[in-house]
């Protein structure tokens, strides 16, 4: 099964819709960011699996796979964290409330899981 939700990319002052894919198989333990994410977006990695381990969850033994979508629009920033932490928290079972593709989620997050403000 696959988790999505959704975000905002900027492209200079525009903003556009992101999809935010995130997909966790038993396989060894990696994280992989696909969608043309830049350097920043990459490190989002490290942030995330702190966060999510700061809360007791497990993903070691995982291989999670996100995709941010359009893939063919660069992504660049920390303002990823929020909605890739979501939707890995959606494809772990933690959160069990339907959310609309209507709401998008923009935040970086601090290593203990709280919400960083973007500036």
């Amino acid at each position: 099964m696959t988790s999505k939700v959704s975000s905002i990319g900027l492209k200079g002052l525009e903003g556009y819709c992101v999809q935010v894919e995130v997909r966790i198989s038993q396989d060894t333990e990696s994280m992989v960011i696909v969608g043309l994410p830049d350097a920043s977006v990459k490190e989002s990695r490290e942030r995330v699996l702190a966060s999510i381990a700061h809360f007791d969850l497990d993903v070691t033994d995982k291989k999670v796979v996100v995709n941010l979508s359009p893939p063919d629009q660069k992504k660049n920033g920390s303002l990823f964290d929020l909605a890739i932490a979501i939707a890995a928290l959606k494809e772990l079972g933690e959160v069990k409330r339907e959310i609309s593709i209507d709401t998008a989620f923009i935040g970086a997050l601090s290593l203990d899981g709280s919400v960083l403000k973007i500036g």
